[in-house]
This record gives C-alpha cells, structure tokens and sequence, in this order.
C-alpha cells in the first residue's frame, strides 16, 4: 500500500512540474513575440510578469491592465511584435 502512495506522489509531483514548465513557455513566448497597446493613449508596453501573473484580469482573449503611461485601466489584447 505505501508504494502506491509514493507512485501517485511521484506522478502528482510529475505532472505539477509539466504544467509549470507550459505556463514558463507561455510566457516566455508572449514576452519574445507580443506586446499590448492602451487604446486610450496609444502607449505599447510589455508587462512585467508579476504583472502578467498577479496584478491583471485575465478577459476572454486580452487582459485588462493597468497602463504605465496614463494609468488607466483598460481590457487589451496583445499584438504582435
């Protein structure tokens, strides 16, 4: 019974790693290849990603974001560098 139970760990560990390892390549992609402009002012920027992650509202293919710029707070989609 104790080495089913260090299986599954092992694979639930495995897994987590996978997945991890998808949203790293994710992100490094956006951050190579796309970039987001603020429909109010026009400014394009690449969020940081503590940015990305945590501080914005993830919309049906955009974000809404916060823009360093002007500061206001916008739904946007990202572009293509």
């Amino acid at each position: 019974m104790e080495m089913v139970g260090r299986v599954i760990f092992w694979i639930a560990i495995s897994v987590l790693a996978l997945v991890l390892l998808y949203v790293i390549c994710r992100y490094w992609y956006f951050y190579r290849h796309e970039h987001f402009i603020c429909p109010n002012c026009g400014n394009r920027w690449k969020p940081r990603l503590r940015v990305m992650l945590f501080g914005s509202v993830n919309a049906v293919e955009g974000k809404i974001l916060r823009c360093p710029k002007c500061g206001e707070k916008e739904y946007m989609e990202p572009k293509r560098d």
